[in-house]
C-alpha cells in the first residue's frame, strides 16, 4: 500500500515540475514573452543584446521567416503591451515588397488561419490600373496592404505601407486587454461633451 502511495506522490511531483517548466513555453503571446511581463523579464528571453532601449521599448535584431527584422517589445508602465516585427530588407524594386508581403501573409495564414480582414486600400488611385507601379504607389502613401487576425489574447496586424519614398513592412501583435482599453479611452475622448 505504501509503495502505491509513494509512486503516486512521485508521479504528481514529476507532473507538477514538468508543468512548471513547459507551461511558460505554451503560454507565450509574442515570441517567448507573455503580455504584462516587465522589461527585466523580457530581456533574457532574446539570445542577443538589445540594439536599442528606452523607457517604452526594447529593440533587438533577428530573423523571422528567414528575413532580417527589428524585434520591438513595447511597454506601458513597464508591462509588455505589444510586439512588432519590422522587416529591414531594402529592395531596389519596390514591387518586391509586395511579393514579400504576400509570402509572409501565406505563412501567417498557415499559422493562424484566414485573417478576419484582408484589405487593399487605395488612398490615391493614380497607379491603380498600372500593376507594375503598385510598389511605387505604396512608397508614395497611395496604397496600403493590411491583414488582421483576432486570436484569444492577441490582435495581429500585418501591414505594408509607405510615405515619402519609404516603405514599411511590419507585423504587430497587440495585447487585446490593452487594445480594448485604448479603444475605449479614444471613444470616451471623442464623445466627451456631446
Amino acid at each position: 500500500m505504501q509503495t502505491n502511495t509513494l509512486t503516486k506522490l512521485i508521479q504528481t511531483i514529476i507532473i507538477a515540475i514538468a508543468t512548471f517548466f513547459i507551461s511558460p513555453c505554451l503560454a507565450s503571446d509574442f515570441r517567448d514573452a507573455e503580455w504584462g511581463m516587465s522589461k527585466e523579464q523580457v530581456k533574457p528571453l532574446e539570445k542577443t543584446l538589445p540594439l536599442y532601449t528606452n523607457n517604452e521599448s526594447i529593440t533587438f535584431r533577428g530573423k523571422v521567416a528567414n528575413r532580417p527584422v527589428d524585434i520591438i517589445y513595447v511597454f506601458k508602465d513597464n508591462k509588455l503591451t505589444s510586439g512588432i516585427y519590422k522587416f529591414t530588407t531594402n529592395n531596389v524594386n519596390n514591387n518586391v515588397y509586395i511579393n514579400d508581403y504576400n509570402r509572409i501573409s501565406e505563412s501567417l495564414d498557415l499559422k493562424y488561419g484566414q485573417p478576419e480582414k484582408r484589405n487593399v486600400l487605395w488612398i490615391n488611385e493614380l497607379y491603380k490600373e498600372k500593376k507594375g507601379y503598385h510598389g511605387n504607389a505604396i512608397s508614395m502613401g497611395h496604397l496600403i496592404f493590411e491583414s488582421y487576425w483576432n486570436e484569444e489574447n492577441t490582435l495581429i496586424l500585418h501591414k505594408l505601407s509607405g510615405n515619402n519614398s519609404m516603405i514599411d513592412h511590419s507585423i504587430s501583435y497587440f495585447d487585446k486587454n490593452f487594445a480594448d482599453q485604448y479603444i475605449e479611452k479614444n471613444e470616451r475622448i471623442q464623445t466627451d461633451g456631446l
